[in-house]
């Protein structure tokens, strides 16, 4: 049975900031300043396009402090996951609410820093912590695909290593490639 390295925790903390960073949090301010654009009357697309800008880049530069963070809870969280042998969409699903919550108060402390008040606007903790919960999902999706799960057993570079058909055995990426060519009688 693998174990759950620090290592691990970091390459998980570290792929799902780079999908919030670029994807999701991008994503989710653009799909709120166009339809906070086109709800004004004429659409202002320039402000919609600052509006993404002035909130993305600042947010990447504060979620990888968020991430730093979150490493010792994804270590610990992991180390659960792998001693009681939780399949992969448990995995993903328990990383992700983990992303979404630390998230959501890591937003209560700013706004409680920033205002003085305890109580920020639900929408602010939703807007911050979807995204994070939808980037670390993907990251833990994409950190425990098949081929790097395969790789991770055997020990080998996750590029040289693919999962056997009875998902057991880890076999050579040569050996799949013959066995697609290769008729049946062969």
């Amino acid at each position: 049975m693998r174990t759950w390295t620090a290592g691990d925790a970091v390459g998980l903390a570290l792929r799902s900031w780079l999908w919030m960073a670029f994807v999701t949090t991008p994503a989710t301010t653009l799909l709120g300043a166009a339809w906070l654009a086109a709800a004004s009357s004429p659409p202002n697309v320039g402000s919609a396009a600052l509006t993404v800008l002035l909130v993305s880049v600042p947010t990447g530069v504060v979620s990888l402090a968020g991430a730093v963070l979150a490493v010792p809870f994804t270590f610990v969280l992991g180390r659960v996951l792998v001693h009681g042998r939780a399949h992969r969409p448990t995995a993903i699903v328990a990383h992700a609410v983990l992303a979404g919550v630390l998230a959501a108060l890591g937003m209560q402390v700013v706004v409680a820093l920033w205002s003085g008040s305890w109580t920020p606007p639900p929408s602010w903790t939703l807007l911050v912590s979807v995204p994070a919960g939808l980037a670390a999902a993907i990251g833990t999706a994409r950190f425990t695909a098949p081929i790097q799960v395969a790789a991770l057993r055997s020990g080998a570079p996750a590029d040289h290593r693919v999962v056997g058909d009875d998902d057991r055995t880890v076999v050579s990426v040569d050996e799949v490639r013959g066995r697609a060519t290769s008729t049946p009688d062969e």
